[in-house]
């Protein structure tokens, strides 16, 4: 993917399914980001919006989303700063799932940039 103000994302692999019970690690590579910048994680249920699930500043701060209930389940990789992280895998976590970079842009945060191919979670 070409980048953006100079800021790459690249995801890896299109797709990842798992059993009942498993971690599973989604990754997300991020580069040149700025100090201010964040990539955010979002998760999509069949029929429902996105949903973010968490944001990572790119010293590693991570800020869970209150409005997805699931989003406690969720941690980040710290071996591998932007690396989605699910431990006890369940059916109700089936989902796509896709990691964006924000940029700071006067005063508010502004979606720039997005990758594909995005992980999709089922059973």
């Amino acid at each position: 993917m070409p980048a953006v103000l100079g800021v790459s994302v690249d995801q890896g692999p299109k797709a990842v399914a798992k059993a009942e019970g498993k971690t599973v690690y989604l990754p997300c590579k991020a580069t040149n980001m700025d100090a201010s910048d964040y990539i955010h994680w979002y998760q999509i249920k069949d029929g429902k919006a996105p949903s973010r699930l968490l944001y990572i500043s790119k010293d590693g701060v991570v800020t869970r989303d209150s409005n997805n209930p699931q989003a406690s389940d969720f941690t980040v990789d710290k071996t591998k700063l932007y690396d989605l992280k699910l431990s006890d895998t369940k059916k109700s976590h089936s989902a796509v799932y896709f990691c964006a970079y924000w940029v700071y842009v006067s005063g508010s945060h502004s979606e720039n940039i997005y990758s594909h191919p995005v992980h999709e979670l089922h059973w």
